[in-house]
């Protein structure tokens, strides 16, 4: 039976020492776990609670605890690098989901303009100010 786990499953996992490691280390015995790039984006943001060494700790979780599909590995592990160059979380897994998916980004967020994603201006032009 698969399970969905959120961020205190990975907490468990991923911390030195917590209350629930022993169970979350069972459950991995006993189902088959998934979870989402939601969860991650969680880790990601604890990360500055619990000082993560978070690159190689998120590619390690990810194959003790998936996501739905490649698409979504896809847009944690580029999220967790954008992340690592400097984005914000939020903007490094949305920068990360519009890349895998293809799309452009919306936005006024000038650092998408550094990365493989094109970014489509939000904020006024000079044109549209006249």
């Amino acid at each position: 039976m698969t399970v969905y786990v959120e961020t205190d499953f990975l907490l468990a996992l991923a911390k030195d020492t917590d209350w629930l490691q022993e169970s979350a280390e069972a459950a991995l015995d006993e189902h088959e776990v998934e979870t989402s790039a939601f969860s991650y984006l969680e880790l990601v943001l604890a990360r500055e609670r619990y000082e993560f060494d978070y690159v190689p700790l998120v590619a390690n979780l990810l194959e003790l605890v998936p996501v739905r599909d490649e698409e979504e590995k896809q847009v944690v592990l580029k999220a967790v690098n954008y992340y690592d160059e400097g984005m914000t979380p939020f903007d490094a897994f949305h920068a990360a989901t519009a890349e895998t998916r293809r799309l452009d980004v919306l936005s006024s967020e000038k650092d998408y303009e550094n990365i493989e994603v094109s970014r489509v201006p939000l904020e006024p032009t000079d044109e549209q100010e006249e």
